[in-house]
């Protein structure tokens, strides 16, 4: 039997940011709020009140996973509402994902978030899928059912609410990143009414597939125009909205050299960061603001998501006030 360690993160100081055969739908159409979401009780024990000896384990499965705000803003709205969880972060690699869920299932978790690199490996691994992970292509929260897990993706939510928070004119999006975090902006950019969204990526096979799965998957995709635009290029006209769905910016993952100041050309409308950071600004923010482009981080768009997860996990409506407080405390 395969031994897996899963690496238990405490924050540092540092942060970043199928329709398969054989995969049954879940109800709900997508959108946020819309899901009919399955309570904790039918499927594992209604958790305890906090501090008794019963208490169910949730978490955070990604790598890396020790700059994230997700436990200490689960934690608090567990805590508000008295619920018996607690919820840990876990470094696990690409190759230990399967042996990680299955051992996280084991324990008797009630489920987990997924963050980078495991989205699209989670949208395959799970037997059941909700709309919004279906619309996507990928998973950001799943949840154990006996032998079973449900897929979801809470991001597209999130996004949406960040890109309101900037408010920019609908006109042209630029995306950097093909992975799970992109199809989520993607998505929500559709949803927000974008005219047209040009997508770049490293990898030019991989962007090509995303939209291509978007096409097949979303029929809101044939009301914009989608283009792809070579990696390190810039849009002809400058974007409205450019959102980084890349991993660029986290401790260790800086930008290259010059990229930026094409990413920030003359003109540009507003940018939206998934990546976010302890020490306030990401790179990209902060050389937005220099340049007198309106910014945000991935906080509001962290917050978003994980309220609509935590209904997920407990079947309770999300104490947001909490969760922002717990965001703001851990931020300064």
């Amino acid at each position: 039997m395969k031994r897996v360690l899963l690496n238990v993160e405490a924050p540092r100081r540092i942060i970043g940011g199928n329709a398969n055969g054989g995969v049954e739908d879940m109800v709900g159409d997508g959108s946020a709020g819309a899901h009919e979401r399955p309570a904790i009780g039918e499927s594992n024990a209604i958790p305890g009140k906090a501090g008794s000896s019963i208490e169910r384990l949730t978490g955070l499965l990604g790598d890396p996973v020790a700059h994230s705000l997700s436990p200490a803003m689960h934690n608090a709205a567990f805590a508000e509402l008295g619920v018996g969880c607690r919820y840990i972060a876990f470094r696990v690699a690409a190759e230990d994902f399967d042996a990680a869920m299955e051992g996280l299932r084991a324990l008797g978790a009630i489920g987990v978030n997924i963050t980078v690199p495991h989205k699209e490996r989670a949208f395959r691994w799970v037997r059941r899928l909700d709309s919004s992970a279906k619309r996507t292509g990928a998973v950001n929260t799943v949840l154990f059912r006996g032998e079973e897990a449900g897929g979801y993706n809470t991001d597209v939510a999130g996004a949406r609410a960040a890109i309101r928070s900037l408010a920019p004119r609908r006109g042209q999006a630029l995306v950097l990143g093909a992975g799970g975090a992109a199809r989520a902006a993607i998505c929500a950019l559709l949803d927000e009414g974008f005219e047209r969204i040009v997508l770049s990526n490293r990898s030019r096979e991989r962007a090509t597939k995303l939209l291509d799965d978007l096409a097949g998957s979303d029929g809101s995709s044939r009301l914009a125009e989608l283009k792809i635009l070579p990696w390190g290029s810039t849009p002809g006209a400058a974007p409205d909205l450019t959102v980084n769905a890349t991993s660029l910016g986290l401790d260790g993952t800086p930008w290259p050299e010059g990229f930026l100041d094409g990413v920030l050309k003359a003109g540009s409308g507003a940018v939206l960061d998934l990546v976010y950071s302890r020490e306030g600004d990401t790179p990209l923010c902060s050389e937005a603001k220099k340049r007198g482009i309106p910014s945000a981080s991935g906080i509001e768009m962290l917050l978003q998501q994980g309220a609509e997860a935590f209904t997920i996990f407990t079947g309770l409506p999300a104490p947001v006030d909490a969760m922002r407080g717990a965001l703001e405390l851990r931020s300064e």
